[in-house]
């Protein structure tokens, strides 16, 4: 089976380093899930609507992680607490 590969954009790459060590490494970890597919099993992922790409949303616990696929790769845009999320969607989409 073919592996995504995962990038993370500049904004989402400060966005993990502001997280505690053990958040940061439980969201971490949920990312690397998708690297085997972009849509694990259960009710984690929401793609994200009003946007001009498809653009979709990972849960982990109270913090989502949005992400774009383009072909074998997942870009992490943003990594944002779930009462933040409409307000960064505002600035991403």
């Amino acid at each position: 089976m073919e592996e995504f590969k995962i990038v993370f954009t500049k904004i989402a790459q400060k966005d993990i380093n502001k997280l505690d060590p053990k958040t940061r490494l439980r969201i971490l970890q949920a990312i690397k899930s998708l690297e085997t597919s972009p849509f694990p099993r259960g009710n984690t992922i929401k793609k994200l609507k009003g946007s001009k790409i498809p653009l979709y949303r990972l849960r982990s616990g109270d913090f989502r992680v949005v992400y774009h696929i383009d072909g074998r790769k997942i870009a992490v845009l943003s990594i944002v607490d779930r009462r933040d999320l409409e307000k960064k969607l505002g600035t991403l989409l």
